[in-house]
This record gives C-alpha cells, structure tokens and sequence, in this order.
C-alpha cells in the first residue's frame, strides 16, 4: 500500500452540489455505507489529481459519524457554495476512478 499512497494527491475545489447521497447497499460497485456527491457542472480536477470530474465517492469509514454528510446536505438545501477536499489516496477512495472527501467548508 505504500507504493500506492506515494503518488496520491489532495487539493480543494469549490461549487455548489447537484445530489448528496448515501449507498445503502452493496450495488453496482459501491458499498454501502458509502458517502456521494456531485457537483452541479462538474468541477475541474485539481493539478496532479487523477479523478472522474463529476462524482466525488467517499468511504462509509471516512464519514462515519455523519458529520459531513449533514453539513453538505445543508448546502444542497440552503443552495449555499461548498469548498471540498479531496483525495485521490486509494486507502480512502470507495470507487474507482473517483477521488475521496477528506472535509468539507459551508460557504456564505
């Protein structure tokens, strides 16, 4: 795993979110538990990240006691501009091709 984490990268985006979602079962690749959200547009994918530039898919144990999920349901509802986090790290991405969030800021 450490050669695998050597080349990971974090960086931030900001935007507003299309969907907030929990995975509730094991379907089609994902896990349940897992943490997804999308960005409306899309977002440009940080220098020196390599990610799918739509969906952000963050492990059930990254997010377990829910705090980020609350806060970006929060922004989905109040329309408000978020700022994440991001990892492409494998040790915390739950899909393939898709990078992690690592936190999350509710903007004004």
């Amino acid at each position: 795993m450490v050669g695998a984490n050597a080349s990971a990268a974090e960086g931030s985006i900001t935007g507003y979110l299309q969907f907030v979602a929990v995975i509730q079962a094991n379907t089609i690749g994902h896990q349940a538990g897992n943490l997804e959200v999308q960005v409306a547009g899309g977002f440009t994918v940080p220098s020196g990240m390599s990610c799918d530039s739509n969906y952000i898919t963050t492990l059930k144990s990254v997010d377990a006691d829910k705090r980020m999920f609350s806060l970006l349901s929060m922004a989905l509802l109040a329309q408000k501009p978020v700022t994440l986090y991001i990892s492409d790290n494998p040790a915390v991405t739950a899909f393939p091709g898709r990078c992690s969030l690592v936190a999350a800021a509710l903007l004004r």
